[in-house]
């Protein structure tokens, strides 16, 4: 039987939110045991982001970075959780420390423009990972769930989304990777491009995948997972993007590219996204 986070809240009320998230990830690994790797990365990076937060309240609109007062305490909660080596993320701290990194150019795809010694694509997952605490803390300071997102993009960081479902009445509702914003675009059209020709749009289903779809745009040749709302409700934005990781190669294999990492970072799966 399924399991959802609600079913595991009002079961026992003595569990944390983060047992809640280890029970939810076994049962999901008992279903779909190819994707245990990807699900137990993302059990250590959400482990971050929960013991994070606490450093991360008095975060506004107008900081684009950690103030240098929490930097070491978030570079070593965030070595600690994803167990990584000890002193491979000096380069990194040192960096933060002297305000040289805006995360605010993440979603727009961009990364530092000095030196760091990590490979591009390390970096990028790297600094997705250890940025996420910051963007959580932008969107509560914003507070702009369920607005209409006119250009396509996050209205709190200006990310495009790569994951939307359906709302009950209808409407297209997509979601942030970044900061967990969610809002709403026309059905009949591209989130991401807005283009609104239908020869230009496709929806591909999968067998042994009934409650989740991608819709892709030959206009801009990229895509958007579309999940059902009761896997959404029951399982939440990341955890449904995982589940769905496997589609993401298929359809990056035929030229179709995603806009924005997965929750634990990735966002080219086959090569070619």
């Amino acid at each position: 039987m399924d399991i959802g986070i609600s079913e595991l809240q009002y079961s026992d009320h003595d569990l944390s939110s983060r047992e809640v998230l280890m029970n939810i990830i076994e049962e999901l690994i008992k279903m779909k045991p190819h994707l245990a790797e990807p699900l137990r990365f993302y059990e250590k990076a959400a482990g971050f982001m929960d013991s994070a937060k606490e450093f991360t309240t008095a975060i506004g609109p107008a900081q684009t970075s950690y103030s240098p007062d929490i930097v070491e305490r978030i570079v070593d909660i965030f070595s600690h959780a994803l167990e990584l080596p000890e002193g491979s993320l000096s380069p990194l701290k040192h960096a933060l420390e002297l305000g040289e990194i805006d995360f605010t150019r993440l979603p727009l795809h961009e990364v530092p423009a000095f030196s760091l010694p990590y490979a591009e694509e390390d970096l990028t997952m790297l600094l997705f990972l250890v940025s996420r605490p910051f963007f959580t803390a932008l969107a509560k300071a914003f507070k702009l769930n369920g607005t209409i997102w006119e250009e396509g993009k996050c209205p709190v960081c200006y990310a495009q989304p790569s994951l939307s479902s359906l709302t009950r009445d209808g409407r297209m509702q997509i979601y942030c990777s970044f900061c967990g914003t969610y809002g709403l675009v026309p059905r009949a059209q591209c989130p991401l491009c807005r283009n609104q020709d239908p020869v230009l749009l496709n929806i591909f289903t999968f067998t042994g995948e009934e409650d989740f779809s991608v819709q892709t745009c030959d206009a801009c040749k990229s895509y958007v997972k579309n999940v059902e709302l009761e896997v959404l409700s029951r399982f939440g934005p990341d955890l449904a993007d995982l589940m769905s990781l496997p589609l993401d190669m298929v359809i990056q294999q035929k030229g179709y590219r995603r806009r924005s990492p997965n929750p634990i970072g990735m966002i080219a799966m086959s090569g070619r996204g």
